[in-house]
């Protein structure tokens, strides 16, 4: 997806027609070559509906072909060699290379052969990249089995006559980890393969991963039905050699040593009376079960997990388990040396995992050679790189990466929830700090993951293709490659694909609950539901133009997912609505019980029009509960909703609350629901009770208008008016008809500010009557406020001042750099150059406050980022206007060194830290708050001086008004 274009759709000077052209591949070249060298000739078959170029094993069987594609190894290939040798192909740039590729356009290569174009490989992989590189570039998508794209037709195919060497990657192994695939992967497997995971099912996968320029695998291994779950080694015994053909190097999981698959443990005669997985108490049939696993492994090229994990992927029993690991190890190497002739004589990793980790940074000696495969949280956050003298190993470092899990403190396996500028940033950080070697991506059921894993593929591949900055342009890429047959509308897919990569950053679906974002303040639920409306808006009139043979693609790929996520937002701010509508004796609370209902129910509609999609293609795959968490780490077994909440709207509320009933923006009322007569008595609503019907203030340099409701909680209909003190005071409507099923009525209250006096400070009252004889007030100061002339910065309103940290005052770009589209809200980050070490110039924001506040807080908002050196933590430092500089770290250091730090556990699902900061802004007026990033990973998002206004949200208040010169 990523080179020189190769392949032009119309005749060109110098180049020649690849239709019918045979594909010449020597017979005594690798497997893996001319099964790639096959799907290229049928490649070419799909998008020009001819037949498939032929594919022969040497000259003679081209038959006088005036033209020809040759494929080949510069190791095996007789054909390469000897054009080499007579000076007509040019292979030097990739000899000795890893990976590494070169496409040439050569003239008379053979006697009657006037043309070939050659694809010629450093090595294996490197001959297969090339072919699937031209695959792609005649239209078929490296995802063509698994996202039912038809690929674009053509009339005529023809090659250009340009010399392109591509390769070696900048990660030299990259690959995936198919896990947690029950029960959606598992099922739909089963039902089309059979009881196990077998060869035609590792095919598609075999096929995928070197069409993404991929070479690594860690196979399946969920333990489960039909029992005792994967096995990928036993269960098909052509799986370990059919991957050997193919080209893809086998490695297993972090705690499945010794390339044994786990439940390989839970058969016989392993899993016995004596079958505990523990080291201490079980050594001798542990190791034999290590030297099998060894020897099966030697005829293949293998990346051999060692070290060891506790049943069940927990820690290790024992008291010293930093002993037991190390004794493990010994007793690995011994066997390599035994099966290979040195104890290094395999490649081997070793994942620092969890409370593996913790043993390595307590001390644990790893051999240099054994490639140190460290970890990110499980939430896409790397928790450590390597360092020091850890560069200096042979066996090099690399980073397991998620972008799915199970497990604490909640699991997120629904639908793709990944942020690819995290993952972009989070990956560049790690390839930055040294770790190259491997590069591994926990999928899930995968066919959900296309989006991010065919990213993190492209990024491993060429780490220097996509940086902060361009990362719109990888959705282009993708619509483009996937959706090339529709041009016209390959920039508005790109857009909805963009956008809704933006959204999910703000929180994965499945930490979502009907409390995750306030109902009352800053319309934050509201805001959220309305974006994604907007997107499935916009999604659903493309699908309607999409050529019908693309809809299918289409809807898997881009409106099935927006649709899901829309109708889960819309369910749980229903939730939280019916809910806070209920405790206000809402009449409308009804109304949104039933919504929820139907909303729980659409959600199972659409997964089983998932499944019914193209007769069942991929029934199955939309199976993961993701509604029921609550206190569980674990998917729930079936989706569940709770505390649906009902009005009894058969009679009317107490006499002394009224039939009307009024909403404030930014209040959810005092003591909702309930009533004290002694202290209520009757309306206009007084003491304790006058902030649930107070606005928040309005300002010229504040929002542009407040909004309060009137809703009913009677059983008759009634009119109400509404009416106000100046005629400045504007209201969005002054009177309707409220009947017992209505929904409630949002006034939107506004100022016309040249009309106000200068100076003008007064808490305003807008009266209410309804006629049914309610009466009470709406309380909203006005306050019209004028700034100094010249000022430039962020002016307060309502009690804080808000902002988003890219709009710093002239940062240096030489030292600093925005990050456009990282971060939850869709404003960008900003953060260190890479290459920055120790500190460096500050952020400036200048603010303007109208609020004495002593007691003032700095609230600031980073990127949910961790340390990854434990010598360089993450700090910052904060100045206000001529203070003392205030140093602060990010992360609070750990308990136990190798750990998560304090405070993980309660945040990561947030997304984002939260750091707060005490300051004294007593005097009003003009101040300028700076801030230093000392870590390039220290990436700030957003900005709050909280003078006392600041309402609990999830995301902060929104960005107050920016005053140019």
């Amino acid at each position: 997806m990523l080179e020189t274009d190769i392949i032009s759709f119309e005749a060109i000077r110098g180049g020649f027609s690849l239709l019918k052209v045979p594909i010449l591949v020597d017979k005594g070249d690798f497997d893996g070559v001319h099964i790639a060298a096959h799907h290229l000739s049928q490649d070419f078959a799909k998008v020009t509906d001819d037949a498939a170029n032929q594919v022969v094993t040497n000259v003679a069987e081209l038959h006088g072909a005036r033209k020809a594609i040759i494929i080949g190894t510069l190791e095996r290939s007789i054909t390469l060699q000897s054009l080499s040798a007579t000076g007509k192909l040019e292979l030097s740039t990739i000899a000795n290379g890893w990976e590494c590729f070169t496409t040439q356009l050569i003239r008379d290569p053979f006697p009657g052969c006037d043309a070939a174009l050659v694809i010629a490989g450093s090595d294996k992989r490197g001959a297969i990249f090339g072919t699937y590189t031209i695959s792609n570039q005649i239209g078929i998508s490296p995802w063509y089995f698994w996202s039912d794209v038809p690929p674009q037709k053509h009339s005529n195919i023809f090659a250009r006559d340009v010399q392109t060497r591509q390769g070696p990657p900048s990660v030299k192994y990259r690959g995936i980890f198919i896990n947690d695939e029950a029960p959606a992967l598992s099922g739909w497997v089963h039902e089309n393969y059979g009881d196990k995971f077998n060869t035609e099912f590792y095919k598609n996968v075999f096929e995928l991963l070197l069409r993404l320029k991929a070479n690594f695998l860690w196979p399946a291994m969920w333990f489960g039905f039909p029992h005792p779950g994967q096995s990928f080694f036993v269960d098909d015994p052509l799986n370990q050699e059919m991957a050997d053909k193919y080209g893809i190097v086998i490695s297993t999981s972090h705690h499945e040593p010794m390339q044994r698959a786990a439940n390989e443990w839970f058969s016989e005669p392993y899993h016995q009376a004596d079958g505990s997985w523990s080291w201490l108490a079980n050594r001798e049939k542990i190791t034999k079960f290590f030297n099998e696993g060894a020897e099966r492994a030697k005829p293949y090229e293998s990346y051999i997990t060692v070290g060891m994990r506790g049943e069940g992927d927990r820690k290790i029993v024992g008291s010293n388990p930093q002993a037991v690991i190390s004794d493990v190890l010994k007793t690995q190497r011994e066997i390599f040396k035994h099966h290979y002739g040195k104890e290094d004589g395999p490649n081997q990793v070793i994942a620092l995992y969890k409370e593996v980790q913790q043993q390595f940074s307590a001390g644990l000696d790893i051999p240099g050679d054994i490639t140190l495969l460290f970890s990110d949280d499980n939430y896409g956050t790397a928790r450590r790189l390597p360092y020091g003298d850890e560069l200096k190993r042979s066996g090099g470092s690399g980073i397991y990466y998620h972008f799915e899990y199970v497990g604490h403190p909640r699991s997120y396996t629904w639908l793709n929830s990944n942020h690819v500028p995290k993952v972009q940033q989070q990956l560049s950080h790690a390839y930055t700090n040294g770790a190259r070697q491997i590069w591994v991506f926990n999928v899930g059921d995968l066919k959900p993951m296309e989006i991010p894993l065919t990213f993190a593929l492209m990024h491993a591949w060429d780490v220097t293709r996509y940086t902060h900055s361009n990362l719109d342009q990888y959705f282009g890429l993708f619509a483009r490659n996937t959706f090339g047959s529709l041009p016209n509308i390959t920039d508005d897919i790109s857009s909805l694909l963009c956008t809704y990569d933006r959204l999910v950053a703000l929180r994965k679906h499945d930490h979502i609950e009907p409390d995750s974002f306030s109902l009352a303040h800053y319309s934050e639920a509201e805001v959220i539901e309305k974006q994604w409306k907007g997107i499935l808006s916009k999604a659903e009139a493309l699908y309607v133009v999409v050529d019908r043979d693309m809809q299918a693609a289409f809807y898997e790929l881009v409106l099935h997912p927006i649709k899901a996520t829309t109708i889960f937002i819309s369910l749980r701010v229903a939730q939280a609505k019916n809910r806070l509508y209920a405790l206000q004796r809402r009449n409308e609370a009804n109304h949104w019980a039933e919504e929820v209902l139907r909303l729980f129910n659409a959600d199972a509609d659409l997964s089983q029009e998932y499944h019914r999609l193209l007769n069942g293609r991929w029934n199955h795959i939309m199976r993961q509960p993701h509604l029921g968490y609550r206190e569980l780490d674990y998917a729930p077994s079936r989706n569940m909703i709770e505390g649906v909440s009902y009005v009894q709207t058969r009679e009317d509320s107490n006499p002394i609350m009224g039939h009307l009933g009024i909403a404030v923006e930014n209040h959810a009322g005092t003591r909702p629901g309930l009533i004290c007569e002694e202290a209520d008595r009757t309306h206009p609503t007084r003491r304790d009770l006058v902030p649930s019907v107070t606005l928040p203030p309005l300002e010229p340099f504040g929002a542009e208008s407040r909004w309060f409701e009137i809703f009913s909680r009677s059983t008759r209909e009634f009119i109400w008016t509404l009416s106000v003190p100046y005629p400045w005071v504007r209201l969005s409507r002054e009177t309707d008809i409220m009947k017992p099923h209505s929904p409630s009525a949002r006034i939107e209250v506004s100022i016309d500010w040249p009309q106000v006096p200068d100076g003008f400070e007064e808490e305003i009252l807008i009266e209410i009557r309804s006629s049914m004889g309610d009466f009470d007030y709406v309380h909203a100061k006005v306050v019209n406020r004028t700034i100094p002339s010249g000022f430039t910065g962020f002016v307060e309103s309502d009690g804080y001042v808000s902002l988003h940290a890219t709009k710093c005052v002239q940062p240096d770009l030489s030292v600093y750099q925005i990050l456009p589209f990282l971060g939850r809200t869709g404003d960008g980050a900003v953060g260190l150059q890479e290459d920055i070490k120790g500190p460096t110039g500050f952020l400036s924001y200048p603010f303007h406050t109208f609020t004495s506040a002593p007691d003032s807080r700095i609230v600031l908002y980073f990127t949910f980022t961790l340390d990854t050196n434990p010598e360089r933590p993450l700090t910052y430092d904060v100045v206000i206007d001529d203070g003392n500089l205030e140093t602060h770290r990010l992360v609070r250091e750990p308990v136990v060194a190798g750990d998560l730090p304090p405070g993980w556990l309660s945040t990561v699902m947030d997304c984002a830290w939260t750091k707060h900061h005490n300051v004294d802004l007593g005097i009003t007026g003009t101040h300028l708050l700076k801030i230093r990033l000392n870590e390039p990973n220290c990436l700030l998002e957003k900005v709050v001086v909280d003078l006392g206004g600041v309402k609990e949200s999830y995301i902060g208040p929104p960005q107050s008004l920016f005053i140019h010169l």
